[in-house]
């Protein structure tokens, strides 16, 4: 039952409640934060102080060099939506192994995007706690398919080659099953299957509509995002059609439907910008975001509503 939690609106920790609860922000997307991140490594934390959090890099996976010791002590990314002046804090353990997407600052020194994000844990089972599309959405998956496809998505954001044929080979396995649920047989094909659909978006690999069309017609909110999510890379009038549809389906939800709208905006040309137009009206003005607990300091994430997406200018 442990794994089910994971996915469903994650609230990183009470000790993050505890000590950020007064400070809100604007969590950034995975994909922002790959792209903006220097350094891709994995370390373990050798101490927390009033300075910050002093880690050993175990691994480095990107190609530029580092020392074995680093200090992190800044945030990157951080947009604070409200502040009570107690500050941000940092929530690892001595100990703990973490994979970190780090910028370097002026000071010679390190940041991670926010307290919440830029960051993935290692388990005692080699397994990773991995966001591949936003901090409120984690997948638990095994270190080696973690590492396979966080290696070529961090390799393809910064004009390095990597293993095409095994991160489709992963790609395509996950993509042929049947769309997994959140039952205790099932999650963890069902993490496998959101880690191919999210990489296949973040590698820009379009993946034919009638593969796919499937989970975004299953009844998995996550799968249903992930699907509707990678057809913005699938310009032809059948996918077009489709979202459209979507979008005006009431069994689908807002944030469903905004990331449809998105999608659609981006292959659906004037025609398509034309039809959502049309239908703004009809369609919800509330926006429902990420959803999750008021006293998460995530709260200040913007996610707009479907008819605030329609009306959107990119």
């Amino acid at each position: 039952m442990h794994k089910i939690k994971l996915l469903i609106i994650l609230i990183l920790t009470l000790g993050i409640q505890n000590n950020l609860k007064a400070e809100t922000w604007d969590e950034p997307w995975q994909k922002e934060i790959i792209q903006k991140a220097e350094y891709f490594v994995l370390a373990n934390v050798i101490e927390l102080d009033s300075l910050g959090v002093q880690i050993g890099v175990l691994q480095n996976f990107g190609k530029k060099k580092l020392p074995n010791k680093l200090l992190i002590n800044g945030f990157s990314l951080l947009s604070l939506g409200s502040s009570s002046g107690h500050g941000v804090h940092y929530d690892f353990e001595k100990g703990q192994k973490l994979y970190f997407l780090l910028t370097k600052k002026d000071d010679g020194n390190f940041a991670i995007p926010t307290p919440t994000s830029g960051f993935a844990v290692l388990d005692k089972e080699n397994n990773v706690y991995a966001t591949y599309r936003h901090s409120y959405h984690q997948a638990l998956i095994p270190k080696d398919i973690y590492e396979l496809t966080y290696q070529a998505i961090w390799n393809y954001y910064h004009n390095l080659e990597y293993d095409k044929g095994s991160v489709m080979e992963f790609i395509n396995e996950q993509i042929e099953k049947e769309p997994a649920g959140f039952a205790e047989n099932e999650i963890s094909t069902f993490f496998l299957q959101h880690a191919s659909l999210e990489t296949a978006y973040l590698l820009d690999v379009p993946i034919e509509f009638n593969r796919i069309k499937k989970f975004a017609q299953s009844d998995n909110f996550h799968s249903k995002v992930s699907s509707v999510q990678l057809m913005t890379l699938i310009d032809n009038e059948e996918t077009k059609e489709f979202l459209f549809e979507f979008i005006q389906n009431e069994d689908n939800d807002n944030f469903e439907k905004v990331i449809a709208i998105r999608s659609l905006k981006k292959i659906g040309g004037k025609e398509y910008k034309t039809k959502l137009l049309g239908i703004a009206e009809n369609l919800s003005d509330e926006e429902t975001g990420f959803g999750g607990n008021i006293m998460d300091p995530r709260v200040g994430t913007r996610f707009p509503s479907p008819r605030q997406a329609v009306k959107e200018t990119e």
